[in-house]
């Protein structure tokens, strides 16, 4: 194998290899496993949606030895590391087998770096999940281990070439007993309910090594999760139902990422009009009007002013004498010119950009200014729904804002 790259991460140097583009899919191999283990046409069907980064663990392939006993958080922290280090904030994760372990403890530790979570052939560890027969790692009999006797039969040639190419990497002796160690203590039975991530489980209904009842372990712990089980398919799904995996998991990935665009343009429609609201009832000149849309403590910032709103009575106040100078002019409305710049910050953060004119009783234009409003999506009381307030509002010059 040829390390495309090596990086160090902690105390080791990992060997990693990046493929395609998109949104960055992380993959973690399993117990002994390198990155040649993952099969070729699979990385490349992926890799024409998504940026692959395969890598291998420590103690196996060209990463380093380990100079320690470690567990499968350690692991965890490993992969972590390599994403900090190549500058990627959030991934997708796939891992499989003693991958999809560390993938857990992963979404369990480092939640933002987390996007959606794929877990492959795997178990939670401890007292909740039943191992099966393994002992194919040991003695080198990986065909029984990782496909059904019917798949072996029929491609028996494609298999043995396979692995005279990939068991040179694989772990040995004292790398692989450290590996066998922190997989043996690998336990999430507790502390699956806390894993945020949006999760799909996939088994082969025939695996031996990790039976796929373990799988409906995940899937009771895990919030929000579904199990897919791979017809006549064994511990190395991903490589004997390539096309059936590979749909499975772009599916997975795609119709949520289309989930969250509506959710998000859901939100964003939520922010608008809370907004739009908020201008009606400021045409009105009634602070009382007003006062509901601001979460406390918000911020106005106008004219060179900055009022800090800690209490109703305050934000009454401000407004008051807001308003009043806006009397004196004749103020009839304000109205919007061109579009509105609404966009969701975060879960629970938004932002309305614009440009406005405020018109007197005769139409002439007395104002022409641009604002920034933040908004925060706030639970109010017992409703069902939460509310999107206003938190900081900034009137300022036209011209500042981005054309």
């Amino acid at each position: 194998m040829k390390s495309t790259t090596q990086i160090t991460v902690g105390d080791i140097d990992i060997n990693y290899q990046i493929k395609g583009s998109g949104k960055p899919l992380l993959m973690i191999m399993g117990l002994s496993f390198s990155l040649l283990d993952w099969c070729k046409k699979f990385t490349e069907l992926l890799a024409k949606h998504y940026q692959l980064i395969l890598f291998d663990n420590r103690d196996a392939g060209l990463t380093s030895l380990s100079p320690r006993p470690y567990s499968i958080v350690d692991m965890a922290d490993d992969a972590a590391g390599l994403l900090d280090a190549l500058n990627i904030p959030k991934a997708h994760l796939f891992g499989v087998s003693m991958g999809g372990a560390i993938a857990q403890q992963f979404a369990l530790k480092y939640p933002d770096k987390l996007d959606k979570l794929i877990l492959g052939c795997t178990m939670a560890g401890g007292k909740c999940s039943q191992i099966g027969d393994i002992s194919g790692v040991m003695s080198g009999n990986l065909l029984d281990l990782l496909f059904t006797p019917t798949f072996v039969q029929a491609n028996s040639q494609e298999l043995a070439g396979f692995l005279v190419k990939v068991t040179p990497f694989h772990s040995k002796g004292d790398a692989l007993h450290r590996q066998l160690q922190a997989f043996g203590t690998h336990d999430t039975c507790d502390r699956l309910t806390n894993i945020r991530a949006t999760t799909l489980i996939l088994t082969g209904d025939s695996d031996i090594a990790i039976p796929p009842s373990n799988s409906d372990v995940l899937l009771a712990k895990i919030p929000n999760a579904k199990v897919e089980a791979i017809a006549d398919a064994a511990h190395g799904f991903s490589f004997s139902h390539v096309d059936t995996t590979i749909d499975l998991i772009h599916h997975f990935l795609q119709e949520q990422a289309k989930i969250e665009k509506t959710m998000m343009e859901d939100q964003r429609q939520a922010i608008l009009k809370t907004f739009v609201a908020y201008i009606q009832n400021f045409n009105l000149l009634q602070p009382t009007k007003v006062a509901p849309f601001f979460h406390l403590p918000a911020i106005l910032i106008t004219s060179g002013q900055v009022a800090v709103m800690q209490t109703a009575i305050e934000v009454l106040g401000v407004f008051a004498v807001l308003m009043d100078e806006l009397k004196d002019k004749s103020f009839k409305e304000s109205k919007i010119i061109g579009d509105l710049q609404v966009n969701q910050l975060s879960d629970n953060q938004g932002q309305v950009v614009g440009v406005a004119k405020r018109f007197n009783d005769r139409d002439e234009e007395i104002e022409h200014f641009g604002f920034t409003y933040t908004l925060r999506k706030i639970q109010v009381r017992d409703e069902v729904e939460a509310e999107w307030k206003i938190i900081v509002g900034v009137l300022h010059e036209a011209e500042t804002l981005s054309q």
